[in-house]
């Protein structure tokens, strides 16, 4: 099965890396981004591994996550392709989730 990352995932990621790069270093930063997609990728053997997203059950898309510090990866598969559709920080509020991964 393929990994995809969608264009909002890909944006999370840069805003973490931006983050981490200012609050620590950009090896930091980069070691940090590289644990959260080598996670996402071990999506591609076994896609039901992960939890399902309570808070998008009524999108009825399937949203499943893995976390990886206290970033949840979350995503979907869609045929034989999985598709990471965020990256979501545990400290930011859930009502946010619902439109971010339609």
């Amino acid at each position: 099965m393929e990994v995809r990352f969608s264009e909002w995932a890909e944006i999370c990621l840069k805003e973490i890396y931006d983050h981490y790069s200012e609050e620590a270093s950009p090896e930091k930063a980069s070691e940090i981004v590289n644990k959260i997609i080598d996670r996402a990728e071990t999506l591609d053997k076994y896609p039901d591994r992960g939890r399902v997203e309570d808070d998008l059950i009524s999108l009825g898309k399937g949203h499943r996550y893995l976390l990886e510090f206290h970033y949840k990866i979350i995503y979907k598969v869609d045929s034989e392709i999985v598709i990471v559709t965020d990256i979501f920080s545990n400290y930011q509020k859930p009502a946010k989730k619902p439109k971010r991964n339609k």
